[in-house]
């Protein structure tokens, strides 16, 4: 399998359940990438449809929002972990700059968190000075089968 160029997402591994992509070039253009890559790794896994659209939407936006608010316009990096456990999945979108308030004179802002909030059952977003992590959980209707249980840890 090709490996990326540094800074560019790499290509999915197949030996894991998890999705972790860190270090990437938080542009614009990678963006794509990495939403087709978390949704052809939620597809893999099994996800429902509902889950996997509202799962690579809500990526999306919260890895947007890190493009555009957390380096403006410098160079910079965002990680991207999604992690599947006996009752759903969990996602994570964390870059490591400075949060940009949106021009509030710009009426079409501020829709990419309660957009975030929406698709997922769950998001929490913790912004500090070193960065913003987005954490977001969908539940899956019935346990995963593979999936380890606390009592067998």
């Amino acid at each position: 399998m090709a490996r990326a160029q540094p800074g560019e997402p790499e290509p999915a591994s197949e030996e894991r359940d998890d999705l972790r992509r860190h270090g990437v070039r938080a542009t614009a253009g990678n963006l794509p990438v990495l939403r087709d890559e978390v949704d052809g790794w939620a597809r893999a896994a099994g996800l429902e449809d509902g889950i996997v659209e509202s799962l690579a939407l809500a990526t999306y936006e919260a890895m947007a929002n890190a493009v555009e608010h957390a380096y403006g316009g410098a160079c910079g990096v965002l990680d991207v972990d999604a992690v599947l456990s006996g009752t759903g999945v969990e996602v994570a979108v964390t870059d490591h700059g400075t949060w940009r308030a949106p021009d509030e004179s710009d009426g079409q802002r501020r829709r990419g968190l309660p957009l975030v909030e929406r698709l997922a059952d769950e998001a929490v977003v913790t912004s500090g000075e070193h960065g913003t992590r987005v954490q977001m959980r969908w539940s899956t209707s019935e346990p995963r089968s593979d999936a380890v249980a606390p009592a067998d840890v």
